[in-house]
């Protein structure tokens, strides 16, 4: 896995699709590609793939690739991930997570002179990916390949959600639920933890290496002071960085519903949403279903300013669905659903010299603490967003 320090399994790419979040890597300096011939018998269809042209190039993913960048690389357009992405929803089941060896294909007519003669270069020619005849005309998601999933098709449809996503209130339940935001110094005081699996391993390994899944069952020791119920559902967490003079980081990793209380027995849950990975001695605290904005978000001028606390995951060049902690809180009046613009005041990424102040996008608050408040970044017009950076607020949830 690349750009994340969580290794992350198939299944739980998964989950952290269902929970909608995240599009985008780390970007990626190398590059390696091969052209694709396609046979003359393939039948062509004008809905499935206009510039289905005679060749097609293929890059196959190495650490630290980004769909950023191989928009950049290839299409000489790094805002052009997402038709990178819409090409291979067979292989991609999430543009926020691309995996060393996965191909990635781009249509021969669309990459820029350069790149294409480079890969032409590499010799390697292969049989097409034959696509299927179109379906009926949709409005809302492109077409797919055969080798296209169920799973796939929401992968895409979640896509073009985020990106085209209104500007009016526009927040969702599963990014508040992912979403990481900071608490006290420590974490919440009397937290519970997993203690161990009801389903044993069928293959030797330790504690530390079990992961664990949608529908696992495992064994919990609720937060000091509660009393298990069934159908209760409690938070499953790590703790993430510490920010100076502000507080700490909570990174969300699934929800879990107790399922079983048998008196004298360890209490049972079972794993309902998954984030990140799941391991035992994770904490868990009480959940409670996220109270979403009604009324619509309405552009101001001049609102409060503060700063870019923290980047999950510290992406190198974070985009739309990456999460952000900035200086307002709660104690400001901040509130879910608000926009903050990312005000760009310096030359470049690292020359911090002064410069007429442009907008680098835009992000939604998706969770207001005490502390800070965690924004998803909802559009982005520069690829500068970085810690420290001003933000504004320019749009009021009333």
């Amino acid at each position: 896995m690349t750009g994340m320090f969580f290794s992350i399994s198939t299944t739980t790419r998964t989950a952290l699709l269902a929970a909608g979040f995240a599009l985008l890597l780390v970007p990626s300096r190398a590059v390696s590609a091969q052209v694709i011939a396609v046979p003359d018998t393939v039948a062509r269809d004008s809905t499935v793939a206009q510039a289905d042209t005679a060749k097609e190039v293929t890059h196959t993913v190495k650490r630290g690739d980004t769909l950023w960048d191989l928009a950049q690389y290839y299409l000489k357009d790094p805002f052009r991930w997402p038709e990178i992405f819409r090409r291979n929803t067979d292989v991609v089941e999430n543009p926020h997570w691309i995996y060393p060896g996965e191909i990635i294909r781009i249509w021969g007519d669309e990459v820029r002179p350069e790149a294409l003669a480079r890969a032409d270069s590499a010799g390697n020619v292969v049989a097409h990916i034959l696509t299927r005849p179109a379906p009926p005309t949709r409005s809302d998601g492109p077409e797919l390949t055969v080798f296209a999933s169920p799973l796939s098709r929401a992968a895409a449809e979640i896509g073009a959600q985020v990106i085209n996503r209104s500007r009016n209130g526009g927040v969702r339940r599963g990014e508040v639920e992912a979403a990481p935001y900071v608490e006290r110094r420590g974490g919440p005081s009397g937290a519970g933890r997993l203690v161990a699996s009801v389903d044993r391993l069928g293959i030797q390994s330790t504690s530390i290496e079990a992961r664990f899944q949608l529908n696992d069952r495992l064994y919990v020791q609720l937060p000091r002071g509660f009393v298990a119920r069934a159908g209760d559902r409690y938070l499953t967490y790590v703790m993430g960085d510490q920010l100076a003079d502000v507080g700490q980081v909570l990174v969300p990793t699934g929800i879990v519903r107790i399922e079983e209380v048998t008196p004298g027995q360890p209490t049972q849950a079972r794993v309902i949403r998954q984030f990140a990975e799941i391991r035992l001695q994770q904490r868990v605290i009480p959940f409670s279903d996220a109270v979403l904005p009604a009324m619509e978000s309405s552009p101001i001028a001049g609102g409060s300013s503060g700063k870019v606390l923290y980047l999950h995951n510290q992406p190198v060049l974070p985009s739309i669905g990456h999460y952000v902690v900035i200086s307002p809180n709660a104690r400001s009046g901040v509130q879910v659903g608000d926009e903050f613009t990312f005000v760009d005041a310096a030359v470049g990424r690292r020359n911090e010299t002064a410069a007429p102040p442009v907008s680098a996008g835009v992000a939604q608050v998706v969770r207001v603490t005490p502390f800070a408040a965690t924004a998803i970044i909802i559009s982005q017009t520069q690829p500068t967003i970085r810690e420290g950076m001003t933000v504004q607020l320019s749009g009021k949830t009333r």
